[in-house]
C-alpha cells in the first residue's frame, strides 16, 4: 500500500488502484523522495501538471507539501474515477483538477491554460519511450511552463544505454539518476536557452 511521505499529510495510505489497468505503475517511495528533496522550496505555491496522473501519488504528494493546486491528466475511466476518490478521501477537491484525456491532444488544445505551470510531471507507461521529446516541446512552444519552472520525467532504463531524448533548448537537464528500472530525469525551464533562472 503506498502512504503519503511527507508534509501535513504525511503517513495517509492511498486507495489500492483498479486491476487489469495497462501500463499502470505506481510511482515507488523511493522515487517519490528523490524528487521532492530535489525540488524542495520549489514545490511550496507551486501549480502542477501531472500528464499521466496514474495512482495520483506524485501530485498528492505534491499538494501534502505545499504546492497550490494541480491538475492530472489521465485517459482511463476506471483511473479518473479511482484519482477522484482518492482526492475526495483526502480532503483535496478544492486544490486539484482530475480531467480524463489524452495528454498531448490537452496541450495541443491549449484546455483551461488559466496560468504557466511551476511542476510538471512526465510518467507515461514504460511502453511510450517515444512520448518525451514532442510533450517536452508541447510544453514549452504552447508557454505552458513557467520561468523557472521544473520538469520530472520518469521512464524506463534500458539494460543497455537509455535513448537520448531531444529535449527542448529551454529545457536544462539538471539531474539524472537511475533506481531500479527506472531512470528519473530533472529539468529546467529557462525562458531563453542559457537563462540562470
Amino acid at each position: 500500500m503506498q502512504r503519503i511521505e511527507a508534509g501535513y499529510l504525511r503517513g495517509r495510505s492511498l486507495l489500492t488502484l483498479p486491476r487489469g489497468v495497462p501500463g499502470l505503475r505506481p510511482t515507488g517511495a523511493r522515487v517519490r523522495g528523490a524528487i521532492f528533496d530535489t525540488l524542495r522550496d520549489a514545490v511550496e505555491g507551486a501549480r502542477v501538471l501531472d500528464l499521466f496522473a496514474g495512482s495520483g501519488a506524485l501530485a498528492i504528494e505534491a499538494l501534502s507539501r505545499g504546492a497550490r493546486e494541480v491538475t492530472l491528466l489521465e485517459i482511463d475511466p476506471r483511473v479518473v474515477r479511482h484519482l477522484r476518490r482518492q482526492l475526495a478521501a483526502l480532503g483535496l477537491e478544492d486544490r486539484s483538477n482530475v480531467v480524463r484525456t489524452d495528454a498531448r491532444a490537452w496541450l495541443h488544445a491549449g484546455c483551461g491554460a488559466r496560468a504557466p505551470y511551476d511542476l510538471v510531471f512526465v510518467d507515461p507507461p514504460f511502453a511510450m519511450p517515444e512520448v518525451f521529446g514532442p510533450l517536452a516541446q508541447d510544453l514549452c512552444e504552447r508557454g505552458w511552463l513557467g520561468p523557472g519552472a521544473w520538469v520530472v520525467c520518469e521512464r524506463e532504463r534500458s539494460r543497455g544505454k537509455s535513448p537520448v531524448v531531444d529535449w527542448p533548448p529551454a529545457l536544462t537537464l539538471e539531474r539524472s539518476r537511475d533506481y531500479g528500472q527506472a531512470r528519473l530525469e530533472l529539468l529546467c525551464h529557462r525562458t531563453t536557452p542559457g537563462d540562470s533562472t
